[in-house]
């Protein structure tokens, strides 16, 4: 009788494990217009602004309620956003976005490194396929036809 009391609670607890670990999903922060989503202490905005998430970084969510969402920003922070602002990333296996925190744009260069000239930005959140690779740069088309190189560092799935 132990046994199956055991037997019983075990699959109960793993069953649990395993829809909270199928509940998560990996999100990408979409605010374009201000830049930024706020992560909050609490599922309301009457709570205090952990960090301004930028926009096209990642998340992961942890748990829902209602339309906020309690997740783990890729910088470690852990708080709750809007769902609203946040989206499934791109699919695909060599869709990329930008993601450079210091400045909000990358170079899209000619050729694979900083001493070849400038093409043009590219924008926080903005996507790019990956066609080639060189080290760390990769040759990308942007989302709005231009074709380039850029560092590998700033791009995230």
């Amino acid at each position: 009788m132990l046994s199956r009391i055991c037997s019983t609670l075990a699959a109960l607890v793993l069953a649990q494990a395993f829809a909270w670990a199928a509940a998560a999903e990996m999100l990408v922060v979409h605010a374009p217009n201000d830049g930024y989503l706020n992560l909050r202490t609490g599922p309301g905005s009457g709570y205090a602004v952990v960090i301004e998430m930028d926009h096209g970084s990642m998340v992961d969510t942890l748990e829902y309620a209602g339309s906020w969402a309690r997740v783990r920003h890729e910088s470690g922070n852990t708080g709750w956003a809007y769902r609203k602002y946040m989206v499934k990333p791109a699919t695909g296996p060599d869709i990329y976005r930008v993601y450079s925190p210091g400045d909000g744009y990358l170079n899209l260069r000619t050729g694979p490194g900083t001493g070849f000239a400038i093409v043009q930005r590219m924008y926080n959140g903005s996507r790019v396929e990956v066609v080639e690779r060189a080290g760390k740069w990769a040759r990308v088309y942007h989302e709005d036809g231009a074709e380039g190189w850029a560092s590998t560092r700033y791009l995230r799935r």
